[in-house]
């Protein structure tokens, strides 16, 4: 084995190594790592294995959730686990294993955040007026997809958080974040709704993560160019099992967009702006959780679940990226293509390319599977070309 280098674009997480006759390739991971970057590890070796066999070395940590992703990856990986000095090769689940484990993780639903009647007396004067509301376990108001006040309750009052909440080093005004046991006085109301209108007037952050906000505000107005009937935002969902100490069972998370058509069948639609190279794997994910729990899912929106089931021979929900183009107008990154590639091919995946993320309505731009290799406005090159059954179909295709 030779050290594996190809240049900086390569997860720092992993330890890389190829075999002398190039038919392999590997990716050892430290128990010093947090699991969740078995998700950056595997995207960047799918990205990077090419005709090799992939082997990859993790905690048994990270086991778990890279198990539940191989049954609908056809390219050949194989997993060990490492733990006190010993190795031990890890047995590939079927598809109906994977199914089984993670019917444990039923569909969540989030708690509803009720007020008093008094904490509503409290903020009966804060007037968020033509915003998005939104109710989970806080109240919250959105404008364009970002969030400018929020009110939660906190040791027996509420706390209120208005206006765009900043982090990081480059914020030089701290946001305001205020918690109240008593019910704010006018002078204080009045900051409040300051800070409110202050960050609808300056139209919100420019950060990739609210630009992506943004756009999906917009997109939620735009199912029938999806070609569905309804889409379900920021619905609750797990990916995968959980190797981590914590006791619970699984990784919770978001659906960006849990969407229905007009056959009433599920599609997984997830977004992104800018470079992110796991955005193939988290829809992959949720994919496979929806078909682990369509019956419950179908029944919980009132649609027909009669033949719903687990079969192993049951395809996944169709999954659709759509991605935003970033500073320097790239959308589609240059790890997409050989990661798309090696999904089993009964996964189907629609790609849509978005020039202008805070156009309304967005323009949607389809992006064929045969031009993710092809270097174009908003598509990157490749970090490697197709692998040998893509060259082979393309010079089938080619001969007359």
């Amino acid at each position: 084995m030779t050290p594996f280098a190809p240049g900086p674009r390569l997860s720092r997480h992993a330890h890389w190594f190829v075999a002398e006759d190039d038919s392999i390739l590997v990716a050892v991971v430290t128990t010093e790592e947090k699991y969740t970057v078995a998700d950056e590890v595997l995207a960047y070796a799918l990205a990077w294995q090419g005709d090799r066999d992939l082997h990859l070395v993790l905690p048994k940590t990270m086991v778990p959730t890279t198990v539940t992703r191989l049954p609908w990856i056809s390219s050949p990986v194989k997993v060990w686990s490492h733990a006190g000095g010993d190795l031990t090769e890890v047995r590939t689940l079927a598809r109906i294993e994977v199914l089984e484990r993670l019917r444990p993780l039923r569909p969540r639903v989030s708690k509803r955040f009720e007020l008093s009647e008094e904490h509503q007396q409290w903020i009966c004067d804060i007037t968020p007026s033509d915003l998005d509301a939104h109710d989970r376990s806080y109240l919250s108001w959105h404008h364009r997809g970002l969030q400018v006040l929020k009110i939660s309750t906190r040791r027996g009052g509420l706390r209120i958080q208005a206006g765009v909440q900043y982090s990081g080093r480059s914020v030089t005004v701290a946001p305001y974040d205020r918690t109240f046991d008593r019910a704010p006085t006018g002078t204080e109301v009045a900051e409040i709704n300051a800070e409110v209108a202050a960050a609808v007037a300056a139209d919100g952050s420019r950060s990739s993560r609210m630009r992506e906000h943004r756009m999906q505000a917009t997109l939620a107005y735009q199912a029938a160019d999806l070609g569905l009937k309804a889409l379900h935002r920021e619905f609750p969902a797990y990916r995968g099992l959980d190797g981590s100490p914590s006791p619970r069972p699984g990784r919770p998370g978001y659906i960006d967009f849990l969407g229905v058509d007009a056959q009433e069948q599920f599609h997984v639609i997830e977004t992104k702006i800018g470079h992110d190279p796991r955005v193939v794997l988290q829809a992959l994910d949720y994919a496979i959780w929806v078909q682990a729990h369509e019956p419950d899912l179908r029944r919980g929106m009132g649609l027909d679940a009669s033949d719903a089931g687990h079969s192993p021979h049951a395809r996944l929900p169709q999954m659709h990226l759509i991605l935003g183009a970033d500073s320097k107008g790239l959308a589609f990154n240059g790890y997409l293509a050989p990661q798309l590639e090696a999904l089993s091919g009964d996964c189907r995946v629609r790609v849509h390319l978005v020039p202008d993320v805070e156009a309304t309505p967005l323009q949607l731009q389809a992006l064929a599977p045969a031009d993710y290799w092809i270097k174009a406005p908003m598509v990157a090159n490749p970090v490697r070309g197709p692998r040998w059954a893509g060259r082979l179909n393309d010079d089938l295709r080619a001969t007359p």
